[in-house]
């Protein structure tokens, strides 16, 4: 008995070359699409968990930077996954030998282009897929510049005052702010330890003074506002 031959593909050329169809659209067609990503991941996304972490009525540059880094990933995400596509997509096309790529027998075997689809496929990778590659890095370049302007904007923004208290010191893994307490058991047993906790506090928690032990708390940004 004969055994089963794989499958010729020189009537359409490599079976894996099949590229993502959303980066061939003409280059403002294309930035149209970005753009409403990233604008609907900032307004249903980005902005909402921003504004738990920054109050948009006292800290608007923090939680601004803080909307458009989150958004900012969601596209760049986007992005990388087309560019990755159409990186696998041209190295089939500019190969002279690629993998096939369908269920069957043949899996793992090779597939040898002729030298006609080899000189198709080879057209196609350096005038089509070559330019939209490069267009894909560039957009994912300036992504992540914009990320790292936005985080490092983020990162260097002055912290807004904590109502006039003075900043927490750590006492045994808890924020104290009272130079009164020398040991956080003593609020529990000490009436007068607690009073001046609580005066130093300024009648908020004492998380407030801190952004990661408030998200530990799942606070949120209005409930640390300064108290009028």
């Amino acid at each position: 008995m004969r055994a089963p031959r794989a499958p010729d593909c020189r009537a359409r050329g490599d079976p894996g070359s099949r590229p993502p169809p959303q980066a061939t659209l003409p280059a403002l067609s294309f930035a149209l699409r970005l753009a409403a990503v990233f604008a609907v991941s900032l307004a249903t996304l980005a902005a909402p968990i921003a504004a738990q972490s920054y109050d948009p009525a006292t800290a608007p540059a923090e939680c601004a930077a803080a909307a458009a880094l989150g958004a900012l990933l969601v596209t760049g995400a986007l992005v990388l996954r087309l560019y990755l596509g159409w990186d696998y997509v041209t190295q089939r096309l500019l190969s002279a030998a690629v993998p096939y790529e369908e269920t069957g027998w043949y899996d793992g075997r090779t597939f040898a282009k002729p030298p006609p689809v080899l000189a198709r496929d080879r057209l196609l990778g350096r005038y089509e897929a070559v330019p939209i590659r490069a267009r894909l890095r560039q957009i994912l370049t300036g992504i992540v510049a914009a990320s790292l302007a936005a985080g490092l904007g983020l990162a260097a923004a002055p912290t807004a005052p904590d109502g006039g208290r003075a900043a927490p010191r750590l006492v045994g893994g808890a924020p104290v702010f009272s130079s009164a307490v020398l040991d956080p058991a003593d609020l529990a047993t000490d009436d007068d330890a607690a009073e001046a906790e609580a005066a130093a506090q300024g009648g908020r928690p004492g998380y407030c003074g801190d952004e990661l032990l408030r998200a530990a708390a799942g606070a949120s940004a209005a409930m640390c506002a300064p108290r009028r």
